[in-house]
């Protein structure tokens, strides 16, 4: 495979001490994902729940956590969403009021679901879309 490999691409060639290694380390490593999970709310027979049901954390008074780091498990999508549904539940048990009751309604689903992801045809074709990805590569 040696003939397949190109030169290294990061950090470099010259990076190659442990200070120079830390250095670019420090310098150019970043998360792509959100930070949570780290303090999860739990049953109170959970010896690793940080936080009880009401979002208090165990062994101290007056505190409370109330964002993505309560939850027991990494979500499979973004945490926008379900850390706005924790703080809203939260605000509701903060503030004591009753849980909103909830619907027992069916979600709506096309009906050509499995065959066409839009009601409408697009606005314009794939080839014509294809057409301008090419002549814009051309251009670059």
């Amino acid at each position: 495979m040696d003939e397949f490999r190109g030169d290294e691409i990061q950090p470099g060639i010259d990076v190659s001490s442990d200070q120079s290694i830390d250095a670019w380390v420090r310098e150019n490593v970043e998360s792509a994902y959100h930070p949570s999970c780290t303090c999860k709310m739990g049953a109170d027979d959970d010896q690793m729940a940080v936080l009880d049901s009401q979002c208090r954390v165990r062994g101290i008074d007056s505190l409370r956590v109330v964002d993505s780091s309560i939850f027991p498990s990494i979500t499979n999508g973004n945490l926008n969403a379900p850390t706005m549904m924790v703080a809203e539940k939260a605000a509701d048990i903060i503030r004591n009021r009753q849980a909103l009751v909830g619907l027992e309604t069916e979600p709506w689903l096309d009906q050509n679901w499995a065959t066409s992801q839009r009601p409408n045809e697009p606005l314009r074709s794939l080839n014509e879309i294809e057409a301008a990805s090419a002549s814009k590569a051309k251009t670059v």
